[in-house]
């Protein structure tokens, strides 16, 4: 007579595929959470403001095109100045428009606030073909969070964040 084996409980492959899924959930939940959300707004932002002005930045200088920067009622929008028309249109992809969520929020300081050329009010910041920039200090202001970082520049195309 034969001895037959009786297995009982389960393999390890199947306890490892289980845990897999597990730990996978888990991160999807938490990822999700509102504290890890709002501070990836935030974070996020930061980024893609210093990233943008460097890029608007780099292409002023290559394509020999002026930007410039203004805050709008939700967000912020950069401008590019049309040489045929001579005026300050949107900016396309990667610059246009972008709303805010609504527990950020930005506030401008630029030396040039309030300049007009030619009855036409220039946007806060300018970004010049020749490299230049007008020296600003943009806030961004996270109100859940109570904290803020300022995105500078002296006016040499280089944007720095100071935490405050």
């Amino acid at each position: 007579m034969k001895a037959r084996s009786i297995s009982k409980g389960f393999t390890l492959i199947e306890i490892l595929v289980v845990l897999l899924i597990v730990t996978i959930l888990a991160g999807i939940t938490v990822a999700r959470l509102p504290a890890f959300s709002r501070n990836a707004d935030f974070e996020t932002e930061t980024r893609r403001l210093q990233l943008l002005f460097s890029m608007a930045h780099q292409e002023s200088i290559l394509d020999s095109t002026e930007f410039g920067f203004r805050l709008t009622d939700d967000g912020y929008k950069f401008l590019k100045f049309d040489d045929g028309s001579q005026s300050w249109t949107d900016a396309e992809s990667p610059f246009q428009k972008r709303s805010l969520p609504d527990e950020l929020r930005l506030v401008i300081e630029a030396d040039s606030d309030g300049f007009s050329f030619l009855g036409e009010n220039l946007p806060p910041v300018l970004i010049l073909s020749s490299g230049e920039n007008t020296p600003f200090r943009l806030i961004l202001q996270s109100r859940l969070q109570k904290t803020s970082r300022t995105l500078m520049s002296e006016g040499y195309g280089e944007f720095v964040w100071n935490k405050q």
